[in-house]
């Protein structure tokens, strides 16, 4: 299992154990959209108060099932903004999701990407990318930037199964140097 403080995405199947906790109890910067829409078309709302951001579905399908657990749609920031499908912890204070699960959020300007006080996200190439990390990716987004255009899955478990996102994730491991990369991006995918 991976783990990350900064709230990147996983390796292969090891899941991102993030902490929700860390992810909506960061004070939002001071210009933020209202809506954020990820590489699908689904939108979503974008919410900050001094002290916590929230994302809700707003013309995006329900998060991916996963059993009986709780699921819901949280965030993830490092550098690209991703929206992802979460498992909630029994802590009720932490999820898990992985590459296949999330969506970059996608801009034709600036004032489409959210910001938070410790990353600034700018529009690069049609993403929101953080400006101080801009083009760098890592294996779990080599997944997202592949599978962009997939529609979210439904089911989480049906997802793992998945032969063709067991590929995606072993084209992405090819393109990698390690799991935190750096890593290349296949042409046939979106580009960073």
């Amino acid at each position: 299992m991976s783990t990350r403080s900064s709230g990147h995405g996983s390796p292969r199947w090891a899941w991102l154990l993030g902490t929700l906790s860390a992810a909506l109890n960061v004070s939002c910067g001071d210009s933020n959209p209202d809506v954020l829409r990820d590489t699908t078309g689904a939108t979503f709302s974008w919410t900050c108060s001094l002290a916590t951001c929230t994302v809700e579905p707003v013309d995006a399908p329900p998060p991916a099932q996963c059993n009986d657990s709780k699921v819901f749609y949280s965030y993830l920031w490092g550098n690209f903004f991703e929206v992802c499908s979460v498992v909630g912890m029994d802590d009720g204070r932490s999820w898990f999701t992985n590459g296949s699960l999330c969506r970059f959020v996608v801009c034709d300007s600036d004032d489409e990407c959210p910001q938070l006080p410790n990353a600034k996200y700018a529009c690069s190439a049609g993403l929101c990318q953080n400006v101080e990390s801009k083009g760098e990716v890592h294996e779990a987004q080599v997944v997202a930037l592949c599978m962009a255009e997939e529609p979210r899955p439904s089911d989480c478990q049906a997802q793992i199964d998945d032969p063709e996102v067991s590929a995606q994730f072993a084209r992405a491991r090819e393109n990698c140097e390690s799991p935190s990369g750096p890593c290349t991006v296949p042409a046939e995918c979106r580009q960073p």
